[in-house]
């Protein structure tokens, strides 16, 4: 019986993302079998997590994607830039970022071999 409820669980969970998905599109999810689980009825209903307030996805302030504005600030530098100035430079150049590790994510989006070259360990410059 246990096996049998994990596996019930597993295909829940499935489902539920799945409807998700087709939520997101624009679709209407069917209602289901009307059965609450042990989560409750406002969670069924929603779809998510009890007591987890749900977050509305930020939009780009500036209007531009990141890499676009590492693609200018590059364009300056033929020699190639560290990610760490990189960074800087986005900032200064008008990128407003709300995250913790901004860094990271410029150093992740510099390792796009398709707009970027290594030149050396930590240092980029736009592929040609």
């Amino acid at each position: 019986m246990g096996k049998l409820e994990a596996r019930r669980q597993k295909v829940l969970i499935r489902l539920r993302g799945i409807e998700r998905l087709i939520a997101a599109l624009g679709g209407e999810a069917p209602a289901g079998d009307g059965r609450r689980g042990r989560r409750g009825r406002r969670a069924a209903v929603a779809g998510r997590r009890v007591g987890v307030a749900r977050r509305g996805r930020r939009r780009r302030a500036t209007g531009r994607p990141l890499p676009e504005f590492i693609k200018d600030v590059l364009a300056k530098n033929p020699e190639g830039m560290r990610a760490k100035d990189v960074a800087q430079a986005v900032t200064r150049a008008g990128y407003k970022s709300h995250s913790k590790d901004f860094y990271g994510i410029v150093a992740a989006t510099l390792r796009d071999t398709h707009n970027f070259k290594r030149v050396s360990r930590g240092v980029y410059r736009l592929a040609k």
